[in-house]
C-alpha cells in the first residue's frame, strides 16, 4: 500500500502522508474525502510517470521518488 495521496488537480498537488507515528492509516480516504485545497480526488500514482507514488522529501520539498520530479513548485505535504 502506498503512503500518499496527491492531489488529482495539476494546479494544486497537495499531499496527504497516509501514516501516523509509522503506522499506515488504511481508512484515511474515508476520513479525508477530497483534497482540504481545492477538493479534488486523491491519485496514489505519481501525476509524472503514473507509477505508484512515492515520496522523499528533499531539501524541504516533496519529489516523487520513480521519477525525482518535485510534486509541484508550491506543492505542501500534511
Amino acid at each position: 500500500m502506498n503512503s500518499f495521496l496527491i492531489c488529482e488537480n495539476a494546479q494544486c498537488r497537495f499531499l496527504l502522508d497516509r501514516r501516523l507515528n509509522g503506522r499506515s492509516l488504511d481508512g484515511v480516504r474515508k476520513i479525508v474525502k477530497n483534497c482540504p485545497d481545492c477538493g479534488a480526488d486523491w491519485s496514489s500514482t505519481c501525476p509524472s510517470c503514473g507509477q505508484a507514488l512515492a515520496v522523499r522529501m528533499t531539501g524541504g520539498l516533496p519529489h516523487a521518488v520513480c521519477c525525482e520530479q518535485r510534486t509541484q513548485s508550491g506543492s505542501r505535504a500534511a
